[in-house]
C-alpha cells in the first residue's frame, strides 16, 4: 500500500499496480489512469487492495471487497468480487450481475463475457508476516 503496509490482493500471483493501492490478475497490466486491468483480449476493472476481512458462515474470512462462496468440499473460498455470484460447481464465481456458464468457463452478461474466476482457499503470507 502507499502507506508502506501490505494489503491483500484477492488474485493468486497478482500484479501489484504502481499506485500501491490496486492490483490486477496474473497476466494483466495495470492502467491506473483508466482504472482498468488490461490484457490483449480482455479488460476488467482494477481491484482495490484490502486490509480488513469479510466473515464467512463457517467463521473463516475473506478480504474486504470479496465474497465468501461455499466450496464443493463444504469449506468456504474467497471470490475477488464484492457481492459476487457463486457458481453451482462450488469452485468458481462471477462478478455481480453476471451468470455462471461453468461448461463454457465463462461469466455471462447480456453485453459482456469474461472468464470464470477460481475461488481461493489458502492464506498467502506477506513479507511483513501478515497474510491474505
Amino acid at each position: 500500500l502507499s502507506t508502506g503496509d501490505y494489503g491483500c490482493c484477492p488474485y493468486p500471483e497478482a500484479v501489484c499496480c504502481d499506485d500501491g493501492e490496486h492490483c490486477c490478475p496474473h497476466g494483466y497490466t495495470c492502467d491506473v489512469s483508466a482504472g482498468t486491468c488490461d490484457r490483449t483480449d480482455i479488460q476488467s476493472e482494477l481491484t482495490q487492495l484490502s486490509v480488513r476481512n469479510v466473515k464467512c458462515d463457517d467463521g473463516s474470512s475473506c478480504p474486504t471487497g470479496t465474497t465468501c462462496c461455499q466450496l464443493s468440499t463444504g469449506d468456504y473460498g474467497c471470490c475477488p468480487y464484492p457481492k459476487a455470484v457463486c457458481c453451482d460447481d462450488g469452485e468458481h464465481c462471477c462478478p455481480n450481475g453476471y451468470t455462471c456458464d461453468v461448461s463454457a468457463g465463462t461469466c455471462d452478461r447480456a453485453d459482456i463475457q469474461s472468464e470464470l474466476i477460481q475461488l481461493t482457499v489458502r492464506n498467502v503470507e506477506c513479507d511483513d508476516g501478515s497474510s491474505c
